[in-house]
């Protein structure tokens, strides 16, 4: 269970930085 809580924390935080990094190309609402 912990193994999975980490895997997609880290999924989580590298899908993060590239949406961040990636210039905003689509109008998110939210």
């Amino acid at each position: 269970l912990v193994y999975t809580f980490l895997l997609v924390s880290t999924l989580g935080i590298i899908f993060f930085a590239i949406f961040f990094r990636e210039p905003p190309k689509v109008p998110t609402k939210k």
